[in-house]
């Protein structure tokens, strides 16, 4: 565990709300700034009451979204794959022309128009019946493809994976694992992108499941514990792991962004980490929004408040419950999980706003 001295009261605070209940019961918080690993704590209690530990397991849902994006840039990289590669370029015999037609670059930054694929039908149907129904899915009515821009939850991650599979002829989980988060230093045991069967006992002990607070008493999302969720293939949401591996992941980003090449070159991440379109209103996300390609950028349009840089990117987690971000001008790195989802306005005006104006204002920038 590491606390240094400017973090102590926002830690303390953090304890506090723990003991108390009404916005969580455990978290993780890491920061790294200018390569030194500033703060790395679990404090509070698991959905079973035993200690929140800094290797508890949890679901990160679409904060872990761009790690699937730098897989993806990777191909790129080494020419296996291009921005302007069509969806059914490389996947065979889709059987929706609208979704074979769209390019890599639609996808990544969200203009694909596959925001119609439901993330809450996603996660109630069976596995077996997600991928008949995202090609069975209508595209939006009168969207401009490439133009038109809304926050795809599930069907864009679902291609891209495919796309990885389909390159690569390895289960996605297992490439990007061994092509991105090894070389970055990520300890394979602390980020899995799919929980296999097989492997589901050893791990099972270090998950924590989810609280959902917008009820009348917390809920735990149960669910995410289990063998089946765990299993699931779903490069959209179904990842577990430590805000230590996230934070890992984004510092390796920022070495590539310096160019050190670990696993992307600068050129191109710097065109992933920039704000493709300006800035409109997203319709799944229900406020104005921006994106690079499979990042969230500039942040201030994510609810992570005015303090990030406009180089700044990163992204978030399902009900606010976990956010990752890297800023390139203040050598910053922030990874936070809190276990417990709350109503929008708590979770994202609030929490995550006043979190991360915190940090900097405790390192000073």
């Amino acid at each position: 565990m590491v606390i240094t001295e400017p973090f102590e009261e926002i830690v303390a605070r953090i304890i506090g709300e723990s003991d108390e209940g009404f916005f969580h019961t455990g978290a993780q918080l890491v920061v790294i700034h200018e390569g030194e690993r500033v703060l790395d704590v679990a404090v509070g209690n698991t959905h079973l009451h035993e200690p929140y530990k800094r290797s508890t397991l949890a679901s990160l849902y679409c904060t872990a979204k761009p790690i699937i994006g730098a897989g993806v840039l990777k191909l790129i990289s080494i020419d296996e794959l291009s921005l302007e590669d069509r969806l059914g370029d490389v996947v065979d015999d889709l059987p929706a022309r609208w979704i074979a037609d769209r390019t890599i670059e639609q996808v990544l930054g969200h203009t694909a128009g596959l925001h119609v694929v439901n993330t809450i039908l996603a996660r109630i149907l069976p596995e077996r019946s997600r991928e008949p129904w995202v090609y069975a899915s209508e595209p939006p009515h009168g969207w401009k493809f490439g133009i038109d821009r809304a926050y795809s939850e599930f069907g864009g991650w679902f291609m891209l994976g495919k796309v990885i599979e389909a390159l690569t002829e390895t289960p996605f989980d297992t490439w990007v694992g061994d092509e991105v988060l090894g070389p970055y230093g990520v300890p394979a045991d602390d980020l899995i992108l799919r929980i296999h069967p097989e492997d589901y006992e050893r791990f099972y002990p270090r998950i924590a499941a989810t609280l959902d607070l917008t009820m009348e008493q917390a809920v735990p999302l149960l669910a995410e514990v289990g063998p089946e969720t765990t299993a699931e293939w779903n490069p959209s949401f179904g990842a577990y792991g430590t805000m230590g591996a996230i934070a890992t992941f984004y510092d390796g980003l920022l070495a590539d962004l310096r160019g050190a090449e670990r696993v992307l070159p600068q050129q191109l991440l710097e065109l992933a980490t920039t704000p493709r379109l300006p800035l409109r209103h997203d319709v799944t996300l229900a406020r104005d929004a921006g994106f690079g390609l499979g990042f969230m950028t500039p942040l201030s349009s994510h609810h992570f408040g005015e303090m990030p840089s406009d180089r700044a990117f990163g992204h978030a987690g399902q009900g606010g419950t976990s956010i990752a971000m890297a800023d390139p001008e203040a050598d910053l790195v922030i990874a936070v999980l809190f276990n417990a989802g709350l109503d929008a306005d708590t979770a994202l005006s609030f929490r995550r706003v006043n979190l991360v104006s915190s940090i900097y204002r405790a390192l000073g920038i």
